[in-house]
């Protein structure tokens, strides 16, 4: 028979071993469900332009720290004034804001309360400029 001790000892042990166990698991799990922004540094972002007369739409795989500025300037003309709140979006794709329209820009269908260079995407983000008279833009502001 065992002794007192060595009942013990095995308790331990089994206790022991059990809780290695449920980190292991607990590591695993926790790994499965970190986005791929924290994998391996990219992200997944659909950007649609929307100008008045149609809308494209494009995936793009970008670096995690990305701006919207920086994804809509490496895949289109674009035309900016800097201001010390960011970058205020003139013109896209020759579509050049004027006295009745201007661009906007919204995320994941929300407009954007920060201008779009101070904007860091996330895995999945639909980033939307569109082109919109001044009324139709101010509906998004009241």
């Amino acid at each position: 028979m065992y002794s007192k001790k060595k009942l013990e000892m095995y308790g331990k042990k089994k206790y022991l071993i059990f809780g290695i166990l449920l980190i292991l698991a607990l590591t695993v799990t926790i790994s499965l469900n970190i986005p791929a922004e924290s994998r391996d540094g990219k992200i997944n972002i659909l950007l649609e332009i929307e100008n008045g007369a149609g809308t494209s739409e494009e995936k793009y795989t970008v670096n995690n720290g990305t701006t919207a500025f920086q994804v809509l300037n490496e895949t289109h003309s674009v035309e900016y004034k800097e201001y010390s709140i960011g970058y205020f979006i003139t013109s896209i794709d020759g579509v050049e804001q004027n006295t009745t329209h201007s661009w906007l820009y919204f995320i994941n269908g929300d407009p954007s309360s920060v201008s779009s260079d101070r904007y860091y995407l996330s895995d999945g983000d639909i980033l939307d400029f569109k082109f919109l008279s001044n009324e139709e833009g101010m509906k998004y502001f009241k």
